[in-house]
């Protein structure tokens, strides 16, 4: 199969400052500082290990200079003898210094590794926490997938683990390293080190440029991962809906186009990684070359001995391999960079939701809430809902009908506060929302919604996630209730059935009465309900319906619905249209009325069997609306 990659506009590159408001040394100091913060007790014997493995590092090289000129002798190139004692003596201290050098370094590495599975550990918990605390805003806003927030939690922390692995606190070290040999170097030889000299800023022009590339791919490479996790996760979880419309070649197509754009930014960075080593060999090569014919020439004329180009050698690599470590370092930085900034900008983001410093605590609930001239829209332009001024009685049975996008979902969200109204207030039993604690008000709340989320474990664990300290015979006794205990007892493994993901193993009406449970086990003096039934065949609605009219007598209850038959029975009933409420009344009321309502249901509850001729014409919401309102003239100022 043949795939043709659509065309996609090239995007004008933003900097981190104009993309995260953070430069990059502010990331790398909120990084720096957060692992400190996290590790602080692992810091100084890391840094003791780190300054004990340089001493050691600058003192191998003496040995060695001691040993040819002090032990093998000045005519070592003859082959004549040397001194015996002076040799084993250098070969002793060597041994030593290697051995405690090798168990620094097994010491250091293992503190780096702890530091890094630590950190890793503790970013992905706070990302995770972060999460679940983020308003319904910002986990709606359409440009947070979730595969995006997947990629944070893996991708982008897996990257800063690997940046601490690789020694972020040892980079102090080498530089430490770097510098020392440099002295020494100076110390045994200027005409030499000039000669290194030489190499260094062919070094650091070259890598300048170099590494200005690498940042703008490993940028971009982590943008296109991004953008293939998310796909890859809409694809999973829309697997049933992608073969139900025989659209897996498309799907295939938008999936490869995202992993071919990921393929040639990695492509990319792999040329430009390939000729980096390759650079420095070579840089390094010409180095050594010329080091070795100005040293024949010092030697010759004993300026320097053998054994002094040898220690000057062995500190020259000293100097070149930190260097080199720090140059690979700030290679992975710049893959790390960008991970660190979406990291920290989620870190800092705020919930729009908070509970005020002197927010109470609701101990009970008598189920009395007002709306009083309440307000809101997600868009300014685009007004949800408009002086929404209602009183529900302590246990009424409350109802919200309308068309979708009427604002009965919205109204909904804002009663368990995962938006605050943008004018007016919301009072439960004389509490205003903003000043109780957010917890304890949706721990008063059972929910269940037209698309209910079951988790992959057993169906006794999802009905126990309503009241997490809830008995077996408390999680049997709500199964009960909402009559899902004939059902669940007949399955293999009873309440231990695992459900699979997102409840795959069970029926639509099964998954509905799990959550119907889930909602009432913890008796809640307020019920919720938002299509709570859609889902359910007209057998199970029966069980449902009779559950219900036992259920929420005793607690203030607000359904949502399409079907007007599941709140017929309400002792109140909102009609709401274009975010106001038009009518409201009892079904009895709202029928004789002969309005909004009573066209609803007639809409329903015409029998097709009748003798009465029927219109299948296509009509929009907005002329259906139109019709109703141009017939009647409470409805005129509406339109």
């Amino acid at each position: 199969m043949r795939i043709f990659r659509k065309k996609k506009k090239k995007n004008n590159k933003t900097s981190l400052e104009e993309k995260y408001g953070m430069s990059m040394l502010y990331i790398i100091k909120r990084l720096i500082k957060y692992v400190g913060a996290q590790n602080r007790k692992y810091i100084p014997p890391l840094i003791i290990l780190i300054l004990t493995n340089i001493l050691f590092s600058w003192f191998s090289p003496l040995i060695f200079r001691y040993l040819i000129d002090q032990g093998l002798g000045a005519d070592i190139l003859s082959g004549s003898g040397g001194n015996l004692e002076i040799i084993i003596t250098a070969g002793i201290f060597y041994f030593l210094v290697t051995i405690l050098s090798v168990l620094t370094r097994i010491g250091q590495g293992y503190i780096v590794q702890k530091l890094a599975t630590i950190t890793m550990y503790n970013l992905r918990y706070e990302l995770f926490v972060k999460f679940q605390f983020l308003g319904l805003d910002y986990h709606d806003d359409p440009e947070k997938t979730a595969g995006k927030k997947i990629s944070y939690l893996t991708n982008d922390v897996n990257s800063l683990q690997q940046l601490v692995q690789s020694g972020l606190l040892a980079v102090v070290g080498n530089f430490f390293l770097v510098f020392g040999a440099l002295a020494f170097m100076l110390f045994l030889s200027i005409q030499l080190t000039l000669v290194i000299f030489i190499i260094i800023p062919i070094l650091f022009i070259a890598g300048g440029f170099l590494f200005g590339k690498a940042r703008k791919y490993f940028k971009e490479l982590r943008e296109r991962v991004s953008s293939v996790t998310s796909e890859l996760d809409e694809s999973i979880m829309g697997m049933r809906t992608i073969q139900s419309f025989a659209v897996e070649e498309y799907n295939y197509e938008e999936f490869n186009e995202a992993t071919l754009d990921e393929k040639e930014t990695s492509l990319k960075s792999a040329k430009l990684f390939a000729v980096i080593p390759g650079f420095v060999i070579l840089v390094i090569t010409i180095g050594l070359g010329t080091l070795f014919l100005v040293a024949g020439i010092l030697i010759r004329d004993n300026i320097i001995t053998i054994g002094t180009l040898v220690a000057f050698i062995f500190y020259m690599f000293q100097f070149f391999e930190p260097l080199i470590a720090l140059i690979g370092f700030f290679t992975l930085l710049q893959n790390s960079i960008a991970a660190g900034a979406r990291i920290i900008t989620i870190l800092d983001e705020d919930p729009s939701i908070q509970d005020n410093p002197d927010s109470i605590v609701l101990k009970s609930i008598k189920g009395e809430i007002v709306f009083k001239d309440v307000e809101f829209y997600y868009d300014e332009s685009q007004p949800v809902l408009e002086d929404i001024n209602v009183r529900i009685r302590e246990q009424e049975r409350l109802a919200l009908v309308g068309y979708t996008g009427a604002g009965k979902s919205t109204f909904i969200k804002l009663l368990s506060r995962f938006y605050d109204p943008i004018k007016g207030d919301i009072i439960i039993d004389g509490n205003n929302l903003r000043e109780v604690k957010i917890e304890a008000l949706r721990n008063k709340m059972g929910i269940v919604l037209q698309d209910n989320f079951l988790f992959s474990g057993s169906i006794k664990e999802n009905i126990n996630y309503g009241k997490l300290d809830a008995t077996d015979d408390e999680i049997i006794k709500a199964a009960k209730k909402v009559n899902a205990h004939q059902f669940i007892v007949q399955l293999e493994d009873g309440y231990d059935t695992i459900v699979g993901e997102r409840g795959s193993n069970l029926s639509e009406g099964q998954r509905q009465l799990i959550s119907f449970a889930r909602a009432l086990i913890s008796n809640p003096p307020i019920l919720i309900l938002d299509e709570a039934t859609s889902a359910i065949d007209p057998y199970s609605e029966l069980l449902v319906q009779k559950a219900l009219e036992t259920l929420l007598r005793n607690r203030t209850s607000i359904s949502i619905a399409h079907r007007l038959s599941t709140i017929i029975n309400s002792d109140r009933i909102l009609v709401m249209d274009r975010g106001k409420i038009i009518e409201e009344g009892s079904h009895k009321e709202l029928i004789e009325k002969n309005g909004f309502y009573k066209h609803l249901y007639d809409m329903q509850f015409k029998d097709p069997f009748k003798k009465e001729e029927i219109e299948y014409e296509e009509i929009s919401i907005e002329d259906l609306r139109e019709d109703i309102y141009d017939k009647d003239d409470r409805f005129s100022g509406l339109i």
